[in-house]
C-alpha cells in the first residue's frame, strides 16, 4: 500500500504532538498552507519540504512515502574543536541508524591563513546555531550568506 504525504504528515504531527499553530510558529510556514498538506490538496515546495525534514528529523524520501525508514541520523556530538586534522582533512564520525558506526575523512583545501583548530569565538557561533530552532538556523544561514557575497 502505499503511503501518501498528507498520511505521514499527519502521523509526524500527531506523534510529536505538534499543532499547525506550533509548526508555524517555529517554521514561519503559513498555517494555510499546512492546512493544505494535511488535507492533502497541495504537496510542499522543495524549501518547505527541507524545513519538514529538518524539523521533523526526517528524510525526504520518508515523508514522500519513498522509504519507510524515517532518516538516517548523524552525530554531530563527536565533532569538537580539534575535528580538523593536521593534514587539512576533516574527520566525521557519526551513527547510521544506532546499529554501527560510520567514520569518514574528507579532504579540504587549507590556505595559510586557516588554523587547524576552531578558535574559540568558531566554537561559540557553533555552540549557538545548535540551540537555534530550524526557523532561526535558516535565518543565521541567510545571514551568514549575505554578509560572505558582501566580501
Amino acid at each position: 500500500m502505499e503511503r501518501l504525504f498528507k498520511d505521514i504528515f499527519r502521523q509526524l504531527l500527531h506523534d510529536n504532538s505538534i499543532n499547525a499553530y506550533k509548526l508555524s510558529k517555529d517554521t514561519g510556514i503559513s498555517e494555510a498552507l499546512i492546512s493544505y498538506w494535511k488535507n492533502g490538496k497541495q504537496l510542499p515546495k522543495y524549501d518547505s519540504l527541507n524545513l519538514l525534514c529538518d524539523y521533523f528529523n526526517v528524510s525526504a524520501d520518508y515523508l514522500l512515502g519513498r522509504t519507510d525508514e524515517q532518516t538516517i541520523t548523524h552525530s554531530t556530538s563527536n565533532i569538537n574543536s580539534n575535528f580538523v586534522q593536521g593534514n587539512g582533512s576533516v574527520s566525521v564520525t557519526g551513527s547510521i541508524l544506532g546499529s554501527g558506526s560510520i567514520s569518514t575523512t574528507i579532504p579540504t583545501k587549507q590556505s595559510e591563513e586557516q588554523s587547524t583548530e576552531l578558535s574559540s569565538e568558531e566554537i561559540e557561533i557553533l555552540d549557538i546555531y545548535r540551540s537555534l530552532n530550524v526557523r532561526n538556523k535558516n535565518k543565521f544561514l541567510s545571514f551568514i550568506l549575505d554578509i560572505e557575497k558582501e566580501n
